[in-house]
């Protein structure tokens, strides 16, 4: 059965300001702090005394705390879903195996735990996501339903491609994979894990069988192009989808730490607003490493357009995106791509809708 229970956390660490950061920046995301150690004696009585609520749950600890070894706290390992070491001390190392840096703030934090949940033994550098990285990765993902966020990916893509950038689109809709079939693409699985399909893009799909594979993937992709776009579909249960197991979850996750870019697409009708308030509300309780922005897309004209952007930017303000976009209703344009199976600068070049696709693609240049 899928993991989609927010994780229980057991901490062991004697700084008391280390140890108040991250209960405190851990609770604040939801995360149950079950138990709060103040020597290895305690952690050791309360394991043998609650044996259930301590096999489900993180524990959490550093080589400060007293009466603490790297041999002692091993034996605890079967007793413990999974186990986490801080400190900033690397000699520790020798003594308790791989530890993590302490954490500067709580979005590191709470990345770094999500991706040790996630991918157990990998190692990340809490300070910077993606040190040395070629690629500039935005992840675009759907408040709802219907709301764009396809087009926006494959238009976003061809239209950096045609600043002379190399871009992999990813589709990564693990509801409703739809890219290839939008773009008439066929056979999108190739040896090199994505296939190129005009001057500078390339496609690639992300299913269940990539799973196991999709970190050196991601890796290799993050490497090999100027630009990584990424439709992740619907986000909405945003935060129980960073937290869980599920393989539908991976890519949301791994966009959330290491993109650099989430952009929230919401359209402007009553439901679209409602599922873009969920969505708001979530995230402004979700610490996310990547840098947020929202899209407001299929803006009606005229003065019903000015009260949908009035409500979007009273939901979408509060949050501090680093971008707020409104692009206008093109019903024409976009029936013109999807008849063509084409993008919009092949099948309608001088629409508004195009024009408004481009101009994102050119706020990404760095």
């Amino acid at each position: 059965m899928s993991e989609v229970e927010l994780p229980t956390v057991i901490t062991a660490i004697a700084n008391a300001q280390t140890e108040g950061f991250v209960a405190g920046s851990l609770f604040a995301q939801g995360w149950s702090v079950i138990f709060r150690a103040l020597d290895f004696d305690s952690l050791e009585k309360y394991m043998r005394s609650s044996p259930e609520m301590a096999r489900g749950a993180l524990l959490i600890f550093s080589p400060d705390l007293a009466g603490i070894s790297g041999e002692n706290i091993n034996l605890l390992r079967m007793n413990v879903k999974e186990m986490i070491g801080f400190s900033d001390d690397v000699t520790s190392d020798i003594y308790f195996g791989q530890l993590y840096p302490i954490p500067v703030t709580a979005t590191d934090l709470v990345s770094i735990v999500r991706g040790f949940l996630r991918s157990p033994l990998i190692r990340r550098d809490s300070h910077s996501p993606h040190p040395g990285r070629q690629a500039q990765v935005l992840a675009i993902g759907s408040a709802g339903s219907s709301t764009g966020c396809t087009t926006l990916a494959i238009n976003v893509a061809m239209e950096l491609s045609l600043l002379d950038r190399s871009t992999l689109l990813i589709d990564a809709n693990f509801r409703a994979p739809s890219i290839a079939a939008l773009l008439a693409v066929r056979n999108v699985k190739s040896e090199t894990g994505w296939r190129s399909i005009a001057p500078n893009l390339s496609i690639s799909e992300i299913g269940q069988d990539d799973i196991q594979a999709v970190d050196g993937f991601l890796e290799e992709a993050t490497n090999s192009f100027d630009c990584v776009v990424i439709d992740l579909g619907s986000i909405s249960g945003l935060s129980n989808r960073l937290t869980d197991r599920r393989w539908t979850s991976i890519m949301t996750t791994w966009s959330c730490d290491q993109g650099d870019e989430l952009m929230v697409v919401a359209r402007p009708d009553l439901l679209g607003v409602h599922r873009l308030e969920q969505v708001s509300s979530l995230i402004e309780k979700t610490s996310i490493r990547s840098s947020l922005s929202f899209t407001l897309n299929m803006r009606s004209q005229g003065r019903k357009g000015e009260a949908e952007e009035a409500k979007f930017l009273a939901i979408t303000t509060p949050l501090r995106p680093i971008n707020l976009r409104v692009i206008a209703r093109d019903s024409r344009a976009t029936s013109a791509a999807e008849s063509a199976k084409s993008t919009l600068v092949e099948a309608s070049e001088r629409s508004g809708l195009r024009k408004s696709i481009a101009k994102i693609a050119s706020q990404m240049q760095r």
